[in-house]
């Protein structure tokens, strides 16, 4: 992480979707990840991404940082109705205005009947789609979705997710002719695990325009965090 120090104020423009402030974010939880043992393959995305929340919230590097994070925070109305359930939430802690919010979606999954690629939840409505349609990024400019890819391929779902964002060009509102591309902040998760990829989307809201970022982490089976001398293997 960058170990920028918080002076414990902000300036009169801040804007927490500086690309300074979301490189400490994808940084940290990238490094978070290479941490952290890893889940076996029946381990629920929820479970997976309390891990993640709590190695955050525990490192004493990121206390360094100006966020706060929380693991499954709910969104309320006026009235106390739920408007959606954000996995990890980071907020600065001198702004109430605003926050980043990772959904988290496991890939590659292998159930009882069968292994799934998962793509398309992903991209649907209780992934991608909740922040294009608003649900989960009402006025904000930047979001992100963890994709734990539960078989270590990672290169492949890379080409997957790629050609489902591109098959769903409309009801994601992707800008002109993007598409799923490399992360222009993608040296942010360089002292991450090898095969992390960051990608990026650009989506065109009524309002503004929105910019995913797609973190995608390998999961290793009996990798039991960096420095553990555990749990390492070549990749497949």
């Amino acid at each position: 992480m960058s170990g920028r120090r918080f002076s414990g104020t902000l300036a009169a423009k801040f804007n927490p979707f500086e690309e300074d402030y979301l490189c400490e974010i994808l940084e940290a939880t990238a490094h978070a990840w290479s941490r952290m043992k890893h889940p076996d393959a029946n381990e629920i995305e929820d479970r997976i991404t309390f891990r993640v929340a709590g190695r955050l919230a525990n490192d004493p590097k990121f206390a360094e940082l100006p966020y706060d994070v929380a693991a499954q925070h709910w969104l309320v109305g006026l009235d106390g109705q739920r408007l959606g359930r954000l996995d990890l939430r980071f907020q600065h802690r001198q702004s109430k205005r605003d926050y980043f919010a990772f959904e988290a979606k496991r890939l590659h999954v292998t159930y009882p009947s069968g292994r799934s690629t998962e793509y398309p939840t992903y991209v649907g409505a209780d992934g991608m789609m909740a922040f294009v349609a608003g649900q989960y990024s009402t006025g904000l400019s930047a979001g992100g979705m963890l994709g734990y890819v539960m078989d270590d391929k990672v290169d492949k779902a890379w080409t997957g997710l790629e050609a489902r964002i591109d098959s769903q060009r409309t009801p994601l509102k992707l800008v002109g002719r993007s598409k799923f591309v490399r992360s222009v902040l993608s040296n942010a998760i360089a002292k991450g695990m090898e095969g992390t990829l960051l990608g990026e989307t650009k989506h065109g809201l009524r309002t503004h325009e929105l910019r995913l970022f797609h973190l995608l982490l390998p999961v290793r089976y009996g990798y039991a965090g960096r420095g553990s001398g555990r749990g390492r293997r070549r990749r497949r």
